[in-house]
């Protein structure tokens, strides 16, 4: 639901800089590109710094406490800058104003204006005028705010899993799949621009395709993204256990532009904790899964994620997660505390697991998960790898880049000497390696 704006009808924004600031998941780091393509299209002047702006429009995140309070955190910095120049505007939108409409506007009425989730249609009609429509494919004028050579594919938003810790079906509604021919259109227009490699997400992106006609899967997008000219690498981010199936694991052995690297988000390991959670898996289900990709996809990098702390996590339960991450090698994992979130069905289970004991229990994992990196990267030391380069230290007088087996933003960096550009796929041979770092050289 909208919570309206203080101010109705048309107001002249074509003359006025806006500057738009994203909090959370790349999901609503293309929600804020999306936007900025159509404020651009119609002459809106985008800046980076909100001093430099007239209006200044905060994209929030609502997950977990932290989020909730990094983004209560950026509106109040926001009101401090309107406070000191007068002509400044603050709107906020995204996940958090939808999710606390009404509480957050009272809380903060300082802010001019709040729209929730997807509200591209009613900002538009309210910065651009009552006339403003929104056009079938305005994913395709998206303004990137990655390196120009790596972008994000949303290929749905919503959930319909039933997790009982998470609170995004509660805000974001049921899942929702784009049309295949909006995707494609979309991919092509990035590709036009010089995008080698795109990263598809979604709540959960092996899901896409269910609420359409039964013929749009991941796999059959897969396989039409794959057809792209320009288009070199595909990586797929936040798939499910569930429904990692027997047509991607095939496709993922037979494409070569499909990265070996999937990213499936385990959250526990312990069958009465995945039980409390809500989860459709088991250990046993799980380590099948995961053996059967380590067995079908040469050279797979796993990426998965836990959360310690959650209310039925004993340290019986916690030690049996620790030992089944030393086991299993994850090539790459993060972990999350326990966020109680009112609304969803595990907050009436309280918070038996004290902060103290869940830090602790994070510390250890994490600990855990860089000796595994540490040991994983060492074995990499005189190898070639293909490294996609997204930057230049001037510093350090080196290239910065990522191997197949790395995500923009979360995953580690490779520091290149040599000579290449910014967007190269190159060759380089590995020589020095660190938990979360890799130095080589270009052949």
């Amino acid at each position: 639901m909208e919570e309206k704006p203080k101010q109705f009808g048309p107001v002249p924004y074509q003359d006025k800089r806006f500057c738009l600031i994203t909090l959370g998941c790349p999901k609503n780091q293309v929600d804020s590109e999306v936007l900025a393509g159509q404020l651009t299209m119609h002459g809106i002047q985008l800046v980076d710094d909100a001093k430099d702006a007239d209006v200044i429009l905060i994209n929030t995140c609502g997950f977990i406490e932290d989020a909730k309070q990094e983004s209560i955190d950026a509106i109040l910095e926001a009101i401090q800058f309107k406070s000191r120049f007068n002509k400044k505007e603050v709107y906020v939108w995204g996940c958090l104003s939808q999710r606390y409409a009404g509480t957050i506007a009272n809380e903060i009425p300082e802010v001019d204006g709040y729209f929730g989730v997807e509200a591209f249609e009613p900002m538009g009609k309210y910065f651009l005028g009552p006339t403003f429509r929104v056009t079938p494919h305005i994913h395709a004028k998206r303004v990137l705010t990655t390196p120009p050579h790596v972008a994000y594919l949303k290929i749905a938003d919503g959930c319909d899993h039933k997790c009982t810790f998470c609170a995004i079906p509660l805000f974001k509604g049921p899942y929702r799949s784009r049309s295949m021919a909006g995707l494609l259109q979309e991919a092509e227009s990035l590709a036009k621009n010089g995008v080698k490699e795109l990263i598809l997400i979604a709540q959960d992106t092996t899901r896409y395709g269910s609420d359409l006609n039964g013929k749009e899967t991941l796999v059959s997008l897969l396989n039409h993204l794959s057809d792209i000219q320009g288009i070199e690498w595909l990586r797929i981010m936040y798939t499910h256990p569930d429904h990692v199936n027997e047509a991607l694991i095939e496709a993922m052995s037979g494409e070569e532009k499909i990265c070996s690297y999937l990213d499936m988000p385990l959250q526990h390991i312990a069958d009465p904790v995945l039980k409390a959670m809500g989860r459709g898996s088991n250990r046993a289900s799980i380590e099948r899964l995961i053996n059967t990709l380590r067995d079908r996809v040469s050279g797979i990098i796993l990426r998965s994620a836990f959360i310690v702390g959650f209310p039925n996590e004993t340290d019986e339960y916690f030690q049996e997660l620790l030992a089944f991450v030393k086991n299993t090698k994850f090539e790459r994992m993060g972990a999350f505390i326990y966020s109680p979130e009112e609304g969803t069905r595990a907050f009436p289970m309280g918070n038996p697991v004290s902060r103290r004991s869940s830090e602790m229990r994070y510390a250890l994992l994490m600990e855990t998960q860089q000796e595994i990196s540490e040991s994983l990267n060492l074995k990499l030391e005189g190898t070639v790898q293909s490294v996609i380069i997204d930057e230049y230290d001037h510093q350090q007088n080196l290239y910065i880049g990522r191997t197949r087996g790395d995500c923009l933003e979360i995953d580690q960096a490779v520091w290149v000497e040599g000579e290449t550009n910014i967007g190269d796929i190159v060759q380089v041979c590995i020589q020095e390696s660190g938990p979360y770092d890799l130095w080589g050289s270009i052949l």
